[in-house]
């Protein structure tokens, strides 16, 4: 693709129509730099990179057959989109981070007695402090005491969505979020296959998003400019500081969202505010704010599998900033 020239003001691409790129020295990378970033990902089981300076594509590259339209599970990735959702229906009044999940669900939510199940917050689950063991979903620690990452306590957060918007997560997400930023797709969501095989302690299965690599772009594009989208503001201004602020039970994450730069990979030189949304199969959103950068990979597992994050972010996040000129 050729450059549009240097950049200049914040850059939010359309709809349709082209994305303007911009090239790697203008971007702040060397050009053998870049290259080795691209390498690298190519070269670990990837179907797609893009990497976007203050919203144009440094580099947009893609393996296996995929392209720009190919759609996949971004697996705990959504974790930080339901983060956004939680926090655009408390814009609206419909609900507040401190009420109780029962408040949302009917009893037996959980496998906890009711006076455990009645004291989780969504808060708690936002910040994965629920105190409930995933496997059985019984509680084993007192709620916002302990953090211990939960897919099957944070699944509830969808219904807790759709019963507070009295809506389809589809609709919602549509409506509040996905429209603002152009993203086409109108059943992202959807039960993921393997029926009860995929059912949680209490028979509530799981839910998974799909969208193409440049979905994710926009999506950590807009969480990088604070919740805005070409002159909008979506959420509210403080949102993404309040969901990047550090939980009071673990330092490296907040809302839902990894803080990479607040963990290990600060103390090895990434920058503080270095974050990201991170699925099983190294799917990956980072979003770099004060270097204007959103990294986006898509795949089957680089390295060592894992829920969310892997060996892999270490080996990527060292050649990202290696790249920077």
């Amino acid at each position: 693709m050729p450059s549009t020239g240097p950049p200049t003001g914040d850059y939010f691409p359309p709809a349709t129509g082209g994305w303007e790129t911009v090239t790697s020295p203008e971007a702040g990378f060397t050009a053998d730099g870049l290259a080795a970033v691209v390498d690298l990902v190519g070269a670990a089981n990837s179907q797609s990179l893009v990497i976007l300076h203050e919203g144009r594509i440094v580099t947009e590259q893609y393996w296996m057959g995929a392209t720009s339209e190919t759609t996949r599970d971004l697996a705990s990735c959504q974790k930080s989109v339901i983060s956004t959702l939680v926090g655009l229906a408390r814009d609206r009044g419909l609900l507040q981070l401190d009420d109780p999940v029962s408040q949302y669900l009917p009893a037996g939510w959980t496998a906890a007695t009711a006076d455990k199940e009645a004291a989780i917050t969504i808060r708690q689950l936002l910040t994965m402090s629920s105190g409930l063991d995933e496997r059985t979903l019984r509680a084993t620690a007192a709620p916002g005491t302990v953090w211990e990452y939960n897919t099957a306590a944070y699944q509830k957060l969808r219904r807790v969505l759709e019963a507070a918007a009295d809506t389809d997560i589809n609709s919602l997400c549509s409506e509040w979020l996905f429209n603002p930023l152009q993203i086409d797709r109108p059943t992202a969501w959807a039960e993921r296959p393997g029926g009860d095989r995929t059912a949680d302690a209490v028979g509530d299965r799981h839910w998974g998003l799909n969208l193409a690599a440049r979905d994710m772009a926009r999506f950590g594009l807009f969480a990088m400019h604070n919740g805005s989208w070409d002159g909008e503001q979506i959420t509210a201004p403080g949102w993404f500081a309040e969901a990047w602020a550090s939980s009071p039970v673990k330092r490296d994450y907040g809302y839902l969202w990894w803080l990479l730069g607040k963990g290990a990979f600060g103390r090895r030189g990434a920058p503080a505010d270095l974050v990201a949304a991170l699925g099983a199969q190294d799917q990956k959103i980072y979003v770099l704010p004060s270097a204007g950068l959103v990294l986006v990979r898509q795949g089957d597992a680089a390295a060592e599998v894992a829920e969310a994050g892997s060996d892999f972010d270490a080996q990527l996040i060292a050649a990202l900033l290696a790249a920077r000129a």
